[in-house]
């Protein structure tokens, strides 16, 4: 399948793949909100790219999402009923519901350069 973002540079692919090691952003936003256990944060996730008009925005405007909230893949052992009581909703339950939960593509995208940016000083 070929995007409307094509293929992504050096800098752009850097960024996929340290989003991808996790955590995941929605998980992040439910942690800090002290609604998820720290225990319970995906890593190894997903890259969400970000649209606007149903395109790419690009490369650099995306974020990690585990399968669960990109994909609504259920949780090992769990049911979807119970992976989405102890999740949340998932993208795929709808665009505004999964941003009325877990903030804006902007706020999870500044979110996920910020987890970036903490990983490298480290």
């Amino acid at each position: 399948m070929q995007h409307s973002t094509g293929t992504p540079t050096a800098a752009e692919a850097e960024r996929i793949e340290l989003a991808k090691v996790g955590p995941c952003m929605a998980c992040l936003v439910l942690q800090i909100a002290g609604l998820l256990s720290a225990r319970r944060v995906v890593y190894g996730c997903d890259y969400n790219h970000a649209k606007s008009g149903n395109r790419r925005r690009g490369h650099m405007f995306g974020y990690a999402l585990c399968v669960w909230h990109h994909r609504r893949h259920p949780i090992e052992g769990k049911t979807l009923a119970q992976t989405r009581e102890i999740y949340g909703p998932s993208l795929m339950d709808g665009s505004r519901v999964f941003h009325e939960t877990y903030g804006s593509d902007d706020d999870l995208i500044e979110q996920q350069t910020h987890v970036i940016e903490l990983r490298r000083a480290a």
